[in-house]
């Protein structure tokens, strides 16, 4: 097994460099899009690097690998199969999807890309990563592909609006924030032994919740895009798209708070000053290791990262004026000010910014 946790003789930020180089050729290697440089003109590699900021070496890469498969497989299954694609090329998909992840066996030859893929990325993981992490990353996987599979012969396919109950038993698992949870325990180097820990479950969820109403309000602009919790409230009462965005945005705001409050009592559950090596609890605080603590930073960084992306992105396009309450929310989740939160239920009268999934 490899032993992430120990640093490796090249420099850091030499592998940080390399990364760009890395993603591309990842995305080469498999056909994982057609144009693959202006794929990462979109900044993935940008976003896990401010996600990640003190990753790198094998660990950074393998995570950015994940990164880059999940949202290119998301996008397939979010419509890159075409609306004409049979159900059973779905169902085939999905099924070979799950049988790799399980580990079971290689691929076919005449397999899809992203399957042949996904087995090379659980081959390097399971000999990189502990026998309970792959376990517990291969459970949340497994719940990913269903969701998307759901989701799309579901909803995308008829183009049916969910209603608020619907959206909310599958939007948490198809949002995939758990798996982006693990990615940073990977680049980060620290697997927490409180995964199940109700504190840390709690900061899971909030985590989790505030990345899909992030990206939600990006998408929910009334124009074709069908599921989210915008469309969702829209449909379930009849709310004008202005009144369930700002139903929305409020519920970002409770949701933001909760993280604060979670995330302060994961971080503060250890005594200040510098971090002792990962791993290795305190005489203090001896049913807490500071893997936990390290892993709660790391969400932080990933969730304010990943709303910076999603307000700034190539992917969305922004030729109209942004939506007064998306301006409001993005500055809140990046400034360091943070302004207050009443700002983000205000009304307006602009075109909100359009644009699609992130996980």
């Amino acid at each position: 097994m490899t032993d992430f946790h120990r640093p490796g003789p090249q420099p850091r930020e030499a592998l940080r460099a390399d990364l760009p180089a890395d993603a591309l050729g990842f995305l080469r290697q498999y056909g994982l899009h057609p144009a693959p440089e202006a794929y990462l003109a979109h900044g993935y590699v940008d976003l896990c690097l401010k996600a990640w900021p003190t990753a790198g070496g094998p660990p950074l890469r393998l995570a950015v690998r994940w990164a880059l498969w999940t949202w290119t497989t998301d996008d397939l299954l979010d419509g890159g199969l075409g609306a004409d694609a049979p159900p059973d090329a779905i169902e085939r998909l999905t099924h070979s999807l799950r049988r790799v992840a399980a580990g079971s066996e290689r691929p076919a030859p005449y397999e899809h890309p992203v399957v042949h893929a996904l087995a090379e990325l659980v081959r390097q993981t399971r000999a990189a990563m502990p026998d309970h992490w792959w376990q517990r990353y291969r459970e949340q996987l497994d719940a990913w592909i269903v969701a998307a599979r759901d989701k799309l012969v579901h909803y995308l396919r008829p183009g049916r609006t969910p209603t608020l109950h619907e959206y909310l038993l599958l939007r948490p698992a198809d949002g995939g924030m758990l798996l982006a949870a693990m990615w940073c325990e990977l680049a980060g180097q620290c697997i927490t032994p409180h995964w199940t820990d109700p504190v840390v479950h709690d900061l899971l969820d909030a985590f989790s919740t505030c990345g899909i109403l992030t990206n939600d309000l990006a998408g929910g602009t009334g124009e074709g895009e069908a599921f989210n919790a915008v469309a969702a409230r829209m449909a379930d009462d009849g709310l004008s798209l202005e009144q369930a965005r700002r139903e929305v945005s409020e519920r970002l705001e409770a949701e933001e708070r909760r993280f604060r409050w979670l995330y302060s009592a994961v971080r503060r559950g250890f005594p200040a000053g510098p971090l002792p090596e990962a791993g290795t609890a305190t005489t203090d605080h001896p049913d807490l290791v500071l893997d936990t603590r390290r892993f709660a930073l790391l969400l932080d960084q990933f969730r304010t990262a990943l709303t910076t992306w999603t307000g700034t992105s190539a992917r969305y396009p922004a030729p109209r004026a942004p939506h007064r309450a998306h301006r409001a929310l993005r500055s809140v989740l990046v400034s360091p000010a943070r302004r207050t939160w009443r700002a983000v239920g205000r009304r307006s009268r602009r075109t909100p910014v359009n644009g699609d999934a992130v996980l």
